[in-house]
């Protein structure tokens, strides 16, 4: 299965941006760092022209989200448009 199968992949940014700056597309955030995970969540921070967004993604499940953190991490760097056409099956 591929990540943007994943129900509601690709996440948003949270949080309020000033009126000067604009939300990145998932094609424009690029993965900077993981926050780490809590139970079905798995928080990370991309960035877009210079700002940094935290992403707070729930899946329906402890063992999605370890699977997904573990590509998370290998793909920095990379957009979330990109992450979301890798596998996350075994």
């Amino acid at each position: 299965m591929k990540i943007l199968d994943l129900p509601d992949w690709p996440p948003e940014p949270g949080g309020s941006l000033p009126s000067s700056q604009r939300s990145p597309s998932s094609g424009q955030a690029i993965l900077k760092r993981i926050e780490g995970s809590n139970g079905s969540v798995v928080t990370f921070v991309c960035e877009f022209d210079g700002t940094e967004h935290i992403y707070d993604f729930e899946t329906y499940s402890f063992e999605t989200v370890e699977k997904l953190e573990k590509v998370l991490w290998s793909n920095l760097g990379k957009s979330i448009t990109e992450i979301g056409l890798l596998d996350i099956s075994d």
